[in-house]
Order: C-alpha cells, then structure tokens, then sequence
C-alpha cells in the first residue's frame, strides 16, 4: 500500500485494529451457535439469504453465494439432510425450478443467534449517547453503501424481482 496520507492511514489502521477488537465482542456468540450445530460460513450465509428472500431458487442461491450450482447444491443437501435446517420445494409456476426455504427449525436456529448477538449489542450500545449512537449509525451506513458502490457487498436484503 502507498502512503497518500499518514494521518488517513494512521486511522484505518486503528480503525482495523478496533475492528478486530470488535468483532471479538460479536462472533463468540455465533460461533458458539454454528459449532453446536457444526454449520459451516456457506451454510449460514444460505440461512442468512433464506430469512431474507424465502422461496429463492436454488440458482440464485449459488448466484448469491458465488459458487457454482453444483456447490450450492452440496451446501443445500447439507441443510435439508443433514441439519434439517432448509426444504426444497417445485416451483407451482415452473416446475423445473426448485425453491428453498427455512424450515421451523431453521428458524429457531436463526433467530437464536440473532437473539444473542442482539443482546450483547444493546447491551454495549444502550450506555451511548443519541448522538454517539447516530454517529454509529452513519459510520455503518458509509461503510456498507461504500462496501456496495465498489461490488464488496451485495445490497441487502436480496431484491425478490431478482430471485
């Protein structure tokens, strides 16, 4: 990396040094989760995408994911077989197509994690200030529409016309 700015590179690198602290307050949590259920990034990433956008074909799942179709399936027939996390179900319009979608207890698995990564978030963010929670909010806002703006991160949730 060439230096532009020092002050500017002095700040993303304690930005990423703060970052890393941080989502060592988050991902214990998670992990905790996925290890007990012995779920894989990919798989997770599929549950993500499912609670957001239910019903998406199974090619898109791979479009999503950017994987092959072949890999998604492998991913899927792990969370319909394995972990009863996800159903296949045809498409009532075209029954070539194979939807997907969260079972109850993908669900439950779901809203499980989200329920304890949410209380350890509110727990550290309701001692802020308004005005350091708005700060927070505007910085995450930048962040992730930068993220977007350069193809890092796909806009969320999944748009369903494009499913």
């Amino acid at each position: 990396m060439t230096t532009v700015n020092p002050r500017i590179d002095a700040a993303i690198e304690s930005i990423l040094d703060n970052y890393g602290r941080a989502a060592g307050i988050f991902d214990p949590n998670r992990l905790e989760v996925w290890e007990e259920l012995g779920l894989t990034m990919s798989q997770l990433r599929v549950l993500y995408l499912l609670l957001a956008a239910p019903g998406t074909p199974a090619g898109a799942v791979a479009t999503q994911l950017k994987v092959r179709p072949s890999t998604a399936t492998g991913i899927i027939d792990r969370l319909v077989d394995k972990q009863k996390l996800v159903r296949r179900e045809r498409d009532d319009l075209d029954r070539r197509r194979v939807r997907i979608y969260l079972t109850e207890r993908g669900h439950k698995v779901i809203t499980e994690m989200d329920a304890r990564r949410r209380a350890v978030i509110w727990r550290i963010f309701r001692n802020f200030s308004e005005q350091d929670l708005d700060d927070i909010d505007r910085t995450f806002t930048l962040l992730t529409s930068e993220a977007e703006r350069q193809g890092l991160l796909a806009p969320w949730p999944p748009d369903p016309e494009v499913m």
